[in-house]
């Protein structure tokens, strides 16, 4: 199974590594810093050894698949240069810790129960798709004060793992099964710049986030 440094150092921005196998145009390798698409988190971008890296995905045996723009440059047991496109990922991250901390606020503000239906994040944005019966804009304010005060107050994002399952949790906030990246320390997210709730039907509603650069 491939190593996945990603999961040993979420801020590794190169490395080296092997390849084991080449199959059509993806390559298999030892150890990556390349996070692969899955939990709502898009595939890391960057280079092999120059080559651009197109795709990323795991496999059902949990190895890592790197799919390349010129994969006849490469065979098995070639020493290889990775390096991620550090802006893209750290973003990601951010965002990816941003959510997690808007489950924890949403939790704080909303009167009553509201569930999580789906989810979705890019550089630029994350989502929430959530079934609760009041317009969540009577609490927008509120959200984007108490999202921001947490953020200044700071506190660690930990990480483990109890067997295959690996855990999140912010402070002693909610504990969240995630493998996704995230930043160290909420301070690292950054102030909401922006915060949008769209109705989806009854009782569906949309809530979508920006974060200040």
């Amino acid at each position: 199974m491939t190593r996945k440094l990603y999961y040993e150092d979420a801020y590794l921005r190169e490395a080296s590594a092997k390849v084991l196998e080449v199959r059509d145009n993806a390559l298999l390798l030892d150890q990556t810093i390349f996070y692969p698409t899955g939990g709502g988190q898009p595939h890391d971008r960057g280079t092999i050894n120059g080559v651009d890296v197109l795709d990323v995905y795991k496999d059902d045996a949990g190895n890592v698949w790197h799919v390349v723009a010129e994969p006849e440059r490469f065979k098995p047991n070639d020493e290889v240069e990775l390096k991620i496109d550090w802006d893209y990922r750290y973003r990601l991250m951010r965002i990816h810790t941003a959510m997690h901390l808007l489950e924890h606020v949403l939790n704080l503000v909303l009167p009553g129960e509201w569930k999580l239906y789906g989810s979705g994040m890019s550089v630029e944005k994350g989502r929430y798709d959530i079934l609760y019966p009041e317009n969540v804009n009577q609490w927008k304010e509120q959200i984007i004060e108490t999202f921001n005060r947490l953020v200044d107050e700071g506190g660690e994002m930990r990480i483990w793992w109890e067997g295959e399952t690996r855990y999140t949790q912010i402070r002693d906030f909610e504990i969240i099964p995630c493998g996704g990246t995230h930043v160290r320390d909420i301070r690292e997210i950054g102030h909401l710049k922006k915060f949008k709730r769209s109705s989806l039907g009854k009782g569906k509603q949309r809530l979508e986030i920006w974060l200040e650069d």
